[in-house]
């Protein structure tokens, strides 16, 4: 009897503790945002005004309101110091790519991450006013009358919400996404942004040695033999982004040899002398969609959020 009664209870506290563990492996969800007041699931659907908002680092999930996670992007991805116009450009931009995303991933268990390398750049109010110190208030005001003055206008073509991808500095002109991506869309192509040769750091330099290059390059390329004789032939779009660059005999694309010398974008060029490899860099960023500075740029010039939008982003129109 004694041994029925031990069995019964180690069962029913089996039964007590599984569920436990296997929530231990689910995304915590919290509700944030000032017009969120509900905790959702994090597989529950949410409405227009919400984002599901992972963080990688704490494994959570947050219930976002739209205006908090604009600001939030505006704040991390472009200079509060820009003009009002260009903010107003940036925050549509942000809520058209996020609205992008909500739709992909409404049967996921979340609809955008804080992770920049994955989904745009996010920053909490708190930690936005830490950084701009003597600034925080003045820059505060600045974003949110901008998200305010927009609402939730977005990018459309051909009516559907668009994937409104966008960049630091061009090379002077942004480049086609089927050069980039692989992957052709309509009103993402090449076009004039001359603005941005006037940033500041427009053009960088960065120097490997032979064994340096030799090292970085290693996952992709085995070079050998002499150093000079490397470097083969470059092939650039009309934009300057390196398509297909010889190293070694091998031909990598410019976004690999980007990515593994940690350039500041794909237009490039190269010189070898004294044992050096010499990259000369245009730009910031991938080059698709509108350039932040572009926009600050024909902000200045007297153009309003909606012909800036409308110039990076071809044959589109702004929504409610």
């Amino acid at each position: 009897m004694k041994k029925t009664v031990w069995i019964i209870f180690f069962v029913a506290a089996a039964m007590l503790l599984m569920p436990l563990s296997v929530m231990q492996n689910q995304p915590e969800v919290l509700a944030a945002g000032k017009t969120e007041t509900k905790v959702l699931k994090a597989d529950e659907s949410t409405d227009t005004d919400t984002f599901r908002l992972y963080d990688p680092e704490t494994e959570k999930i947050t219930i976002i309101s739209r205006e908090d996670y604009i600001f939030g992007v505006v704040a991390a991805e472009m200079p509060a110091l820009y003009e009002p116009e260009a903010l107003k450009a940036q925050a549509i931009a942000a809520y058209t790519y996020a609205c992008f995303y909500r739709e992909q991933n409404k049967n996921e268990k979340y609809d955008l991450t804080t992770d920049p390398s994955n989904s745009q750049s996010f920053i909490t109010e708190e930690a936005a006013k830490a950084k701009w110190g003597s600034k925080a208030e003045e820059y505060t005001s600045k974003i949110k009358s901008a998200i305010e003055d927009v609402g939730q206008s977005v990018i459309t073509y051909d009516g559907d919400v668009i994937l409104a991808v966008y960049h630091a500095i061009s090379s002077g002109k942004t480049e086609d996404s089927a050069n980039v991506w692989g992957k052709e869309y309509p009103y993402l192509k090449s076009v004039d942004s001359k603005g941005d040769k006037e940033a500041e750091n427009y053009e960088t330099t960065i120097s490997f040695t032979s064994s340096e290059l030799k090292e970085k390059l290693s996952s992709k390329v085995k070079l050998s033999g002499e150093a000079k004789d490397w470097l083969g032939k470059i092939t650039a779009t009309d934009s300057s982004t390196v398509k297909q660059i010889a190293l070694g005999g091998t031909n990598l694309s410019g976004s690999a040899v980007r990515e593994c010398l940690e350039l500041r974008s794909s237009c490039f060029t190269v010189e070898f002398k004294d044992d050096k490899f010499t990259f000369t860099v245009h730009g910031y960023g991938h080059g698709v969609g509108m350039s932040q500075y572009g926009a600050n740029y024909l902000a200045k010039q007297g153009k309003d959020c909606e012909e800036i939008l409308l110039h990076y982003y071809t044959e589109c129109k702004i929504e409610k």
